[in-house]
């Protein structure tokens, strides 16, 4: 039982989980059992309630370096100087968790394990997945508005020079080969109990994998790039799917045309601290969904001989917006899309 003072006032729902969002940062929110349950139990209803108690105030939106909104960075644990850069390894991290899944549930197939034929065929379109997301940046720039478009079309300006591109995004090991790049310590396909979609710490992820990689994987590795038949792909444009102030809109749930709720579901976690680990309730939904449809189409092709072109859509479906809308949380639908 909780005293008030006189003129005191009880805390809602809402004031509690602003205030444990904005005293905690969202890496350690997502990390402990029991707020991982709270945020579980009833979230859309509790998010709901935070996105109305939320501080609009755009004044220090624009704002991009550590030195210029130091409580945006607060508590965060990355090396990351500007905003951009940080949303763009986060965006990463989104997409490299969809690998790490495709990858186990792979190898957890009974094809994968039974037919050997169409183990290698698997292997081989792992080993391509790997080194075309090393060449698409892991589309980190999804998620940075300095890769927003500047106006209603797209041009030639819109495409980023690779040499730009930030200290931690994949590109910058493109002096190494592709074998070595394939030993990437954050390329590792992690234990259970770090493949979930929360957004990790991916320092530390980076520390661990290392220190787990290992030698039977690299000899897989070592034979599978011989003749792994697949070309990559050159890079694309880079095209964020934020405005140039960051600001993100949900897209609706996999099968509508757009979000029911119009301009009430809209996000920019460049304004604020709180804003930014409200963010990570946003998910990026696979409309032709990849455990239910797009793995077990692929482990089925695999007992047949892969062709280049459905290696190309399996993997533009899997990590690309050809297949992946970003959504506020009440417009994620968890169920079959069917």
């Amino acid at each position: 039982m909780q005293f008030l003072f006189k003129d005191e006032r009880f805390p809602a729902d809402a004031d509690i989980l602003y205030d444990a969002l904005r005293r905690v940062n969202i890496d350690f929110l997502t990390a402990g059992d029991k707020v991982t349950q709270f945020l579980t139990e009833n979230l859309k209803a509790k998010v709901a309630l935070l996105n109305k108690v939320l501080n609009k105030d755009d004044s220090k939106t624009a704002l991009s370096t550590r030195d210029e909104h130091p409580e945006w960075f607060k508590d965060l644990e990355t090396n990351c100087i500007t905003k951009e850069a940080y949303m763009h390894r986060r965006c990463q991290d989104r997409i490299r968790t969809y690998l790490y899944k495709t990858i186990e549930q792979i190898r957890c197939s009974d094809v994968y394990m039974n037919d050997r034929k169409a183990r290698q065929q698997l292997l081989r379109a792992i080993a391509f997945f790997k080194i075309q997301l090393k060449e698409d940046h892991y589309f980190g720039y999804y998620f940075d508005r300095s890769r927003a478009e500047t106006g209603n079309f797209k041009d030639d300006s819109d495409e980023t020079d690779s040499k730009q591109c930030y200290e931690h995004c994949p590109c910058n090991f493109g002096h190494i080969n592709d074998e070595t790049y394939l030993y990437q310590p954050y390329l590792r396909l992690p234990q259970s109990s770090d493949t979930s979609t929360t957004i990790v710490d991916s320092t530390k992820t980076d520390e661990t994998d290392a220190r787990r990689l290992v030698k039977s994987e690299k000899n897989a590795n070592d034979e599978i790039l011989e003749s792994c038949p697949y070309g990559v792909k050159p890079q694309g444009k880079q095209i964020a799917i934020c405005d140039r102030k960051g600001e993100f809109k949900c897209e609706g749930r996999w099968n509508a045309n757009g979000c029911a709720y119009s301009d009430r579901h809209r996000i920019n976690p460049y304004r604020s601290k709180e804003e930014l680990a409200l963010f990570s309730t946003w998910n990026l939904d696979h409309k032709i969904e990849r455990s239910r449809t797009l793995i077990p189409k692929l482990l089925q092709l695999s007992q047949q001989d892969i062709n280049e072109q459905d290696i190309y859509d399996c993997y533009d479906n899997l990590f690309t917006v050809k297949n992946l809308r970003l959504v506020h949380i009440v417009c994620h639908d968890k169920g079959s899309h069917k």
